[in-house]
């Protein structure tokens, strides 16, 4: 699928057109405008200028001393659009080629090519209602009218499934119908979840549990005592939505794909055993195996181990995957205590190399002046964000650094096997003569480390680049752990350590 940098220009103010012409945003002029001022931004590569101040200032008229604290204005009038710009695209925008997506969390709008069908899948089923409740049946216009808001166009419905006299164990799918779509699109799943969609907070859409046969929906017994989903904390989670439900047992899924590459991740946490009061870890108590299309992916797989103990998240990730004869099947064999998932999810790659991974300390989205997309802060663990509005210099970007994080923390990326590049963004803007910390050399010192190995020892930001000047360091030949992490922490010396932005590329 191209990104909004691949779409032509002609193309994306074609789709503006016909949004600004339609009934639903001539009777809406004040929404309109708002679109047409995002989207011309946009067009003109002046992203960087999207902010909450401006777009008061811009299109609402607020005066110079607007405060996004005391005046909502902008999140409101967004959250509006967004609402409106749904409505359009499952009504009168039903047919067009491009859809106008402005993400949550962001105020910049993407454009995306929406999906058409060619082969009707005759059962896709959606989410079961509950554990031991009958499965929902929904008609193909009920479903056609769901997935018309989400911009797809597959009908889906249903089968009861048939009950074994021997097992509870349950299926969501006829596993000899055959299913086919025109365009690879992602799939995210929520294993055990009754939700039929959940929006995580990054405004990404997940389903609820499909395509499993076999396993419990987010219950497991203790001691005889049948007991259901714990609520914990989970470290390096990237939202705790992907571990509030869970598939467990002897299970497996089998995934309707058309043809093409995919990356390929599954999410784990250990919530059911813990740690004793004397400090005994949890491993070895839940071990299994998980193969994919036949072969063996993940063997004899300890979540604990893996993660460095429990409630903590691992996300293991696979490149290069592809469906055999229209599916991709995952089996989950128990080989000690049950077997467990957390979410999986699939995304289109035909590139060959694993998707950069780039993170902008702060809630919200940004493209750079390259057109490349940095995400919202996730797969830390410790340490705070902060923004403090400091404008620095010596960078195209000046919005990368705006916020930071900062503390005793580290990060954790779930990459395929293979080599990469880890680029760390970084500016003082809190200690130097001009800046709130006063002070200069020696008033921060950190190091930063990966794979034990130290990356920047007693690293001074200021020493090497002075105040509110940014600087960026790059290392070569990075390699993920045997757990499948490229992990990178961040240790104070002086005062704490800190960081802007991150960016993870293959280098294979």
């Amino acid at each position: 699928m191209k990104t909004t940098a691949e779409i032509r220009v002609d193309d994306r103010k074609a789709a503006l057109t016909a949004v600004l012409q339609s009934k639903e945003f001539t009777r809406a002029p004040a929404l309109a405008k708002l679109l047409k001022y995002l989207c011309e931004k946009t067009f003109e590569g002046r992203v960087h200028e999207i902010k909450e101040f401006s777009i008061a200032t811009e299109v609402y008229g607020r005066s110079e001393n607007f405060g996004e604290k005391r005046d909502s204005v902008v999140r409101v009038e967004m959250s509006r659009l967004r609402k409106r710009l749904v409505n359009y695209y499952g009504d009168e925008g039903i047919g067009q080629a491009l859809r106008i997506v402005i993400p949550a969390g962001t105020y910049a709008p993407e454009f995306e090519p929406t999906a058409t069908a060619v082969a009707m899948p005759p059962d896709l089923p959606a989410a079961p209602p509950s554990p031991r409740g009958k499965y929902a049946l929904i008609t193909a216009t009920a479903a056609s009218i769901l997935l018309v808001a989400a911009v797809a166009v597959i009908v889906l419905r249903a089968p009861r499934p048939a009950t074994t006299p021997n097992s509870q164990a349950r299926t969501s799918i006829d596993r000899d119908s055959g299913v086919g779509f025109a365009v690879p699109h992602p799939i995210r799943i929520l294993a055990g979840s009754s939700t039929d969609k959940s929006v995580d907070r990054f405004g990404v859409e997940w389903a609820g549990d499909r395509y499993f046969a076999g396993g419990e929906q987010n219950r497991w017994e203790f001691g005889g005592k049948e007991m259901g989903v714990p609520v914990r904390t989970i470290r390096y989670a990237p939202d705790q939505l992907y571990f509030r439900s869970f598939r467990f047992g002897n299970f497996s899924y089998r995934i309707p794909l058309p043809e093409g590459k995919y990356d390929l991740r599954l999410y784990f946490s250990e919530v059911i055993f813990l740690p004793t009061e004397f400090g005994d870890g949890v491993e070895n108590r839940r071990i299994f195996d998980v193969l994919m299309n036949g072969q063996p992916l993940l063997s004899s797989f300890d979540i604990a181990a893996d993660a460095g103990g429990a409630n903590t998240a691992i996300i293991r990730a696979f490149s290069n995957v592809s469906p055999v004869n229209g599916y991709l099947t995952l089996d989950f064999r128990p080989i000690l205590s049950g077997a467990w998932l957390n979410a999986i999810e699939l995304i289109p790659n035909n590139t060959g190399r694993p998707r950069p991974i780039r993170i902008f300390t702060r809630n919200a989205n940004f493209t750079d002046h390259a057109g490349s997309l940095w995400e919202l802060d996730r797969y830390y663990s410790g340490g705070r964000q902060i923004s403090d509005g400091e404008i620095v210099g010596g960078t195209p970007d000046p919005e990368l650094f705006l916020s930071q994080r900062y503390g005793n923390f580290s990060y954790r990326f779930p990459v395929p096997s293979g080599r990469y590049a880890l680029r760390l963004l970084f500016a003082e803007t809190f200690f130097g003569p001009h800046n709130r910390g006063k002070g200069g050399p020696g008033s921060r010192i950190f190091n930063v480390a990966s794979g034990g190995v130290i990356l920047l020892h007693n690293f001074e930001i200021f020493k090497e680049a002075g105040e509110r000047r940014s600087i960026e360091k790059v290392f070569h030949g990075l390699v993920p752990n045997a757990q499948g992490q490229i992990e990178v922490a961040f240790e104070p010396v002086v005062q704490y350590a800190v960081v802007n932005a991150l960016e993870l590329t293959s280098e294979r």
